[in-house]
């Protein structure tokens, strides 16, 4: 992103001196062309040969002047671009200047260079209630101006720039049928598919010139910069972004692309992008953006959501397609880790060298892939191939590629990942070949254990893209759709056909902190796929989606919950979900129904909910701990008894982290692990191997638990009645909610009976106890069979 200094030091006025100059020239231009038609009306000779030239040479004259019309016309949109983005910058200085010169802040405010607005403030004394509010808030609203100032800018900065560069593609183009007379054609534009050709063909013979010192790389810098460097503008990526189409594509950018790629093939496209990235690294920034518009070009002329105008019945006219890549830039992609070697019979060295090669190839193109600007979305049928492309690379071994074979492959699932529909192909496995397994590509996707050097988003998105396609309205395309991924998420994960399969998932989340956070992410944000009105131990059936709602087996909602449990944050995100969700519950029926709120709440879920829910946080939080603890005494082995210690001290460390008191049950944590909170250490790791007398403590008591669950409902319906104005005075401690130790301690446990019996709310207590043991139940059950 362009800095404040950078933005500052910006000169749009050069843009206007620039036309003044192409105007100028032009001029200049006509003047000459006016003086051939001029000197050839002077001779004296006649005749049918005069005649023919005399035809030619006003054609020429007309295609001379058809030049000089677009090279005014890209003068035209320089001054244009002087205008807009002059105007665009004084905003948004100026936004920044109202910031920090705003007198009514309690202290000055300074703009950082990446446009973050804070206090300037070092010293003084530290700010409190109205001030600290008033500064928060001037904060917050001069941040919001310079943000909206900041994407005006770079927005005007896109759309200027396609203007640009697609007036000057045509100028090419038109300066290219000079010459041709009178077999010019009209609609130059049109012709931007030869100049494709021209530039294809010339990477092509490139290539082909041996010896390779006999190249000249000249013709690599003059292809680079006839490259068009905007294609579409931020509005456009906007729409693609939303699921929308775009029809706006300059005709003449596409022909020129998709004829460049077609004709100078995989090889010649990665020579020029391998010659561009030398040239950057040596801190050519030119190079740098021309390399950016090689790979922006793949995505706009294979994305079947981009095309020319619109057909007669509404349809994109000349959409992008996969088909529009160089076949062999195809191959490269889905060339399988199981096919046979490639044999290039013109290859000195056999397969293995052919092999190499390609693969080396292969790096190459998701490095030029790379480097596709934020945004721009491959088609479906690319992105779906690069998910499939990035899953078989890491399944092979990675001696088999070059080095670097991870970070390719994350660059390929990052730029597949940005096409929400190949997103959804890949999870649903809809529209895919015969024998597509889709839980086994995205587990190989999601379970992989990817470097930091790889630095992609790609598994991230799988998931972030159906939370937020979930909540999307009912009866759209992409709403519906992220329903459907959401109600597929508990056989992706949880499915109760395989018990290796959901072993290994176990293991899985153990171990990757990262997905079990998404996946509780997913559902504290989707409490009602997993239990509802009516639906309180969810589906018995196949998951699906019930009046609008992705709906969740039984079972495999309660594999979920285990599955968001396995980290501190996971534990932590479900409990306050599950908590908003029994006192908004209760609030609600207390402010509707004050006097009776116990016949609103009768027909609730929350006690199965949360018996469910703490469940599964004792199946994550304890495992299959004490099996591992007779396994260790049987083999009476130091070196297993060691390992155990290890896995248990490990495991006992993400319990009782400093934010486990929010966990209900934490005294009982403490009590089976044994270890006091904060105690996540790699010493006390240490320590704990050396501990022979350290031992696997058993499951809390079912008794234990209900307890537990009968004092949260009460302190909840407490809370509850004070967020809805119903509390008595008497059940309070210092304006706040009194806890029901604190009510028993001080006598008052009568009023409290009094209370919850006035509004039928002992009998919600008693059935959430039920409910919530009734599934604390099941769970011992569970837990003795050794499920």
């Amino acid at each position: 992103m362009p800095t404040r200094t950078d933005i500052t030091n910006w000169k749009p006025e050069k843009m206007s001196e620039w036309a003044t100059e192409l105007e100028t020239d032009t001029q200049f231009y006509e003047t000459q062309l006016a003086q051939v038609l001029t000197h050839f009306k002077d001779t004296t000779w006649s005749g049918a040969a005069h005649d023919a030239a005399s035809d030619r040479i006003v054609e020429e004259n007309d295609q001379g002047r058809r030049l000089s019309q677009e090279v005014r016309d890209v003068a035209t949109a320089l001054r244009a671009a002087d205008v807009r983005l002059a105007n665009e910058k004084r905003l948004l200085l100026g936004k920044v200047s109202e910031a920090e010169s705003d007198g009514s802040c309690p202290v000055p405010l300074k703009v950082a260079e990446n446009w973050v607005v804070s206090s300037a403030r070092t010293s003084g004394d530290v700010l409190t209630g109205d001030d600290r509010q008033t500064v928060i808030d001037k904060v917050n609203a001069h941040q919001a101006a310079i943000n909206a100032a900041y994407y005006s800018l770079t927005g005007a900065v896109s759309e200027v720039g396609v203007a640009i560069s697609t007036a000057s593609q045509e100028i090419r183009v038109r300066g290219d049928l000079l010459g041709d007379g009178v077999d010019a054609a009209t609609d130059a534009p049109s012709n931007a598919a030869d100049l494709g050709n021209e530039d294809g063909k010339a990477l092509t013979d490139y290539l082909n010139t041996h010896p390779e010192s006999a190249r000249d790389p000249a013709v690599l810098d003059r292809i680079a910069s006839q490259l068009p460097t905007q294609t579409l503008t931020q509005d456009e990526l906007r729409i693609l972004s939303e699921g929308g189409k775009v029809d706006s594509l300059p005709a003449a950018v596409q022909e020129y692309y998709r004829n460049l790629y077609q004709t100078a093939g995989g090889d010649g496209v990665l020579a020029l992008s391998e010659h561009l990235k030398i040239s950057e690294e040596s801190g050519n920034t030119v190079a740098a953006s021309q390399r950016d518009a090689l790979a922006n070009g793949l995505m706009v002329v294979s994305n079947e959501n981009v095309g020319t105008g619109r057909n007669p019945d509404g349809t994109l006219a000349n959409a992008g397609s996969y088909q529009n890549l160089p076949s062999g830039m195809r191959q490269l992609i889905e060339a399988k880790g199981t096919d046979p070697n490639p044999i290039d019979p013109k290859l000195s060295g056999g397969p293995l060298v052919a092999q190499q090669n390609q693969r080396a190839d292969t790096h190459n193109l998701a490095d030029l892939m790379g480097q596709a600007n934020p945004g721009f979305e491959p088609g479906k049928e690319l992105g779906t191939n690069l998910f499939l492309k990035s899953s078989d690379m890491i399944q092979d071994e990675p001696y088999v590629y070059p080095e670097g074979r991870d970070e390719a492959a994350s660059k390929f699932l990052d730029i597949g990942s940005r096409n929400e529909a190949s997103s959804h192909q890949v999870w649903s496995g809809e529209g895919m070949p015969e024998g597509y397994k889709a839980r086994e590509t995205v587990q190989s996707l999601l379970y992989y254990d990817w470097p930091d050097s790889a630095q992609g988003s790609g598994p991230n998105v799988l998931l972030d893209r159906i939370t937020e396609e979930s909540q999307l309205p009912l009866d759209t395309e992409r709403g519906d759709r992220g329903r459907a991924d959401l109600a597929r998420l508990g056989d992706m994960f949880g499915s109760t056909d395989d018990k290796a399969a959901w072993d290994n998932t176990r293991k899985e989340f153990a171990s990757n902190p990262e997905l079990a956070n998404k996946v509780s992410q997913i559902v504290s944000s989707n409490l009602e796929s997993v239990s509802s009105p009516h639906l309180a131990e969810g589906l018995r059936g196949e998951s699906k989606v019930l009046d609008g709602v992705a709906r969740w087996n039984g079972e495999e909602g309660n594999r979920l919950l285990e599955l968001g449990s396995y980290t501190e944050e996971g534990r932590v995100g479900l409990t306050t979900a599950v908590e908003q969700h029994r006192l908004t519950e209760l609030t609600e029926a207390m402010q509707n129904n004050p006097e009776n709120p116990g016949s609103i709440l009768a027909g609730g879920n929350a006690g199965t909910l949360s018996g469910r829910l703490d469940s599964a946080m004792w199946d994550a939080i304890i495992g299959e701990d004490k099996k591992r603890g007779e396994d260790v005494i049987a083999t009476e082995e130091q070196s297993m008894l060691r390992r155990a210690k290890l896995m248990g001290a490990d495991m006992a460390g993400m319990l009782v982290d400093e934010g486990v008191a929010k966990i209900p049950g934490s005294q009982i944590v403490q009590d089976v692990t044994g270890l006091e909170a904060g105690n996540t250490t790699s010493g006390l790791i240490q320590e704990l191997i050396g501990k022979p007398e350290y031992e696997f403590k058993d499951r809390p008591e079912a008794q234990d638990l209900r307890a537990e669950a009968e004092q949260s409902a009460n302190q909840a319906v407490l809370n509850a009645a004070n967020a809805a104005g119903q509390l008595p005075e008497s059940l309070k401690v210092d304006g706040r909610p009194a806890t029901v130790e604190e009510i028993i301690d001080r006598g008052n446990g009568a009023e409290l009976s009094n209370f919850l019996n006035g509004r039928g709310l002992n009998s919600y207590v008693e059935n959430y106890r039920q409910s919530y043991s009734i599934s604390i139940g099941e769970q011992q059950d569970k837990a003795a069979q050794g499920e």
